[in-house]
């Protein structure tokens, strides 16, 4: 428990700092998707401390909180990372890239947050959301798959051979090694 205490604390001092900094400084789409999801993991790490006595719902937070971390708030910190360093590597200009971002943070909260529906069985919820669940957990991957459209298209667009090779690769690698992860 004092472990939890103690990671919420230093990760809350770590999200006041950045957010303070991008407050601070130009607010660009970039920026604001990366400090939601910074808030978004913290709001719901405070989900570990609480421990219901009743099964059911135990597991209906442990699903949303295992789901919304992956497909809301850890796929929002990865997509405006690599849209900082799509933009700074490859020269392609802001408002395109940040259209894709807009489509790619928006794709996956929707299917993010109504595929979770597909966990619903066991806590005995209405039979529709089985379905529903089911239809939009096979979409989960569909934003990791634009990230990697993204990232290449962007990348061969530039034409550019930038000096920084870890850097690009990371740009390329990540969203692929993503995908196949999802």
């Amino acid at each position: 428990l004092w472990v939890k205490i103690l990671m919420a604390i230093a990760f809350t001092v770590f999200i006041y700092n950045v957010t303070l900094t991008v407050l601070k400084g130009r607010k660009t789409v970039v920026s604001i998707v990366l400090l939601l999801g910074l808030w978004g993991a913290l709001i719901f790490f405070l989900f570990a401390f609480y421990n219901p006595d009743n099964l059911a719902l135990d597991k209906l937070y442990w699903w949303w909180v295992v789901h919304v971390w992956v497909e809301g708030v850890w796929e929002l910190i990865m997509a405006a990372m690599l849209a900082f360093l799509l933009i700074k590597l490859t020269g392609v200009d802001r408002e395109v890239i940040e259209k894709w971002l807009y489509v790619i943070v928006g794709f996956s909260l929707f299917s993010g947050l109504l595929g979770t529906g597909h966990h619903y069985y066991w806590i005995g919820t209405p039979e529709y959301w089985h379905w529903i669940g089911a239809l939009f957990s096979i979409l989960e991957v569909v934003p990791f798959f634009a990230m990697v459209l993204w990232a290449f298209y962007l990348v061969y667009q530039s034409g550019r051979d930038h000096p920084n090779k870890a850097a690009m690769l990371w740009s390329l690698g990540c969203p692929v090694m993503a995908f196949f992860g999802a």
